[in-house]
């Protein structure tokens, strides 16, 4: 049968499978082009996104929440997901356009910085329940001009139905008019790095010593954004050499936050076999940074014959690295260490061992963490404050 196509005035033969029309955009995912000669927007079927074989921690809970909140709104809803690369915020994405495309909701990729009336009216003729993915949206959108014009397709004013999913690295670069504002952003989740339910469940399934798996979480702790590439290469070389934790961080290439932070510590050494009052002479402080330097401490004894008779003084140095850390005690802010040669310390920090910049602030959750009144205070609140907060969370992890 021959079929024929009108274009203004005229009409010309064409075949019905060339008249592929849809009524709606079918399920799948897609990006978003423009035709250079008739200046229209179109989109383009691209490969679905494909999910890991096994979702650790809360992925699916957060993927069924903000998709059963977008489909319980009228109007459309925006999300926007910060965090550092590896820290599970476009695995979210991904599963958010899995699930979505089980109840038939087809999803957009937008990879180029489109923006303007003619986008916005592109987007609106898609008037079915659409996901509308913005990824490393401070990096397309790479300034505040090409942001701004984003305000009104966010602002739910057009009547079609769009879940609008923006990942970003640096949430500082997203337009302030876009936080603290439900209307334009809904939700907005900050990745801080991997939950410890994810770390536990993933070395559960991974990681061949399982007992060393309290020891994975409370390393973690260490870093304000503790990645999955992180975990990945921990387990991996922990397997590999059948080693601790703290063994692999002394060739890995993972340093925690305050691995370049130093401080006066106050040491607690006890020898196997030697009471307090054996000692002569002890160092009674260390200056430096335990994660990355050996510690080693100096003590003198009198040494006691066959008849237990005095003999001369002897000096020994008793020596300490990452892979004796034995534990870190919240309340006491200290680590503990255990050498194998009947050797035990433990160092207190004098003052906070690191100082928070806003980045670690904001991942550690602490807000007004400093109250008072005195002038010159505030610095000491913050890392009083920062210690207390770093100090539960580690003993909550120890504590298995």
């Amino acid at each position: 049968m021959t079929f024929f196509q009108r274009s203004g005035a005229r009409f010309m033969v064409t075949s019905k499978e060339k008249m592929d029309l849809h009524e709606r955009l079918p399920v799948g995912t897609y990006t978003v082009g423009l035709d250079e000669c008739s200046g229209q927007f179109y989109v383009e079927q691209i490969e679905k996104f494909e999910a890991p074989g096994k979702l650790y921690g809360s992925t699916n809970r957060q993927a069924d929440r903000i998709l059963r909140t977008f489909m319980d709104r009228s109007n459309s809803t925006g999300v926007l997901l910060a965090g550092e690369k590896g820290s599970g915020k476009t695995l979210l994405a991904k599963v958010i356009s899995i699930k979505a495309a089980q109840d038939g909701v087809p999803t957009i990729v937008i990879n180029k910085s489109w923006h303007g009336e003619e986008f916005n009216g592109f987007l609106q003729k898609i008037e079915q329940p659409t996901v509308v993915v913005f990824d490393e949206f401070e990096k397309v959108y790479d300034d505040t001009d090409k942001q701004e014009a984003m305000l009104t397709l966010l602002d739910g004013v057009y009547p079609s139905k769009k879940l609008f999913l923006l990942t970003c690295n640096d949430k500082s670069r997203v337009d302030s008019n876009m936080q603290n504002r439900p209307g334009r952003i809904f939700y907005m989740l900050d990745f801080s790095g991997l939950e410890n339910e994810f770390i536990k469940e993933y070395c559960e399934d991974n990681l061949i010593a399982k007992d060393h798996i309290p020891a994975v979480v409370a390393v973690s702790s260490l870093f304000s954004a503790f990645n999955f590439d992180m975990l990945k290469g921990m387990v991996e070389d922990m397997n590999r050499y059948d080693e601790s934790p703290a063994q692999v961080l002394q060739f890995l290439n993972i340093r925690p936050d305050f691995d370049n932070a130093y401080a006066r510590y106050a040491v607690d050494l006890k020898i196997e076999g030697m009471k307090k009052e054996d000692f002569i002479d002890i160092d009674k402080t260390w200056h430096g940074n335990p994660i990355k330097n050996e510690v080693r401490i100096s003590y003198s004894y009198q040494k006691k014959g066959d008849n237990d008779e005095e003999e001369d003084e002897c000096c020994k140095d008793a020596k300490f690295n990452m892979r004796h850390v034995k534990k870190l005690d919240a309340h006491a802010d200290t680590y503990i260490f255990a050498n194998g040669e009947g050797a035990r310390l433990t160092l207190t920090p004098a003052k906070a061992k690191f100082s928070l910049n806003p980045n670690t602030m904001s991942a550690m959750g602490l807000k007004d963490a400093f109250m008072s009144n005195k002038p010159g205070d505030e610095e000491n609140r913050v890392e009083e404050s920062a210690m207390c907060f770093f100090g539960d969370m580690v003993d909550d992890m120890s504590d298995y």
